[in-house]
């Protein structure tokens, strides 16, 4: 199995077990529809019965001013809840964790001069 074989089995496992927990919920069995409708892969890992957790992957985004960045991302989940935290980090002294920093410049320019244009 992939990684995001893996990543999207967990997240049906999510949903499959929020569905026990709250058999009454009309939005969650409203939702697990909609998905099982619109997306044939979700509706193949819905009908498996599949089960599976979250392990840590990577993500790769491209943003326009400095280009793709590769996050680590590591999913927590909080016993006993539904509560899913995505973190997304860089390793230290990586050219993501560089092109971070200057997201944060960058970011800080494209407010100060939006603001100063009277």
């Amino acid at each position: 199995m992939s990684r995001e074989t893996g990543h999207r089995t967990a997240f049906v496992s999510d949903l499959r077990a929020g569905s026990a927990r709250y058999p009454k919920d009309a939005g969650l069995a409203a939702l697990i529809d909609e998905l099982r409708t619109r997306s044939g892969d979700f509706a193949a890992l819905w009908d498996a019965g599949v089960v599976g957790v979250h392990e840590p992957l990577t993500k790769t985004v491209r943003h326009t001013s400095v280009g793709e960045i590769t996050l680590d991302c590591d999913i927590l989940a909080a016993l006993g809840t539904d509560l899913r935290i995505m973190a997304f980090t860089a390793p230290e002294g990586s050219e993501t964790a560089e092109r971070l920093r200057l997201l944060e410049v960058i970011g800080i320019q494209a407010l100060t001069g939006a603001g100063t244009d009277t």
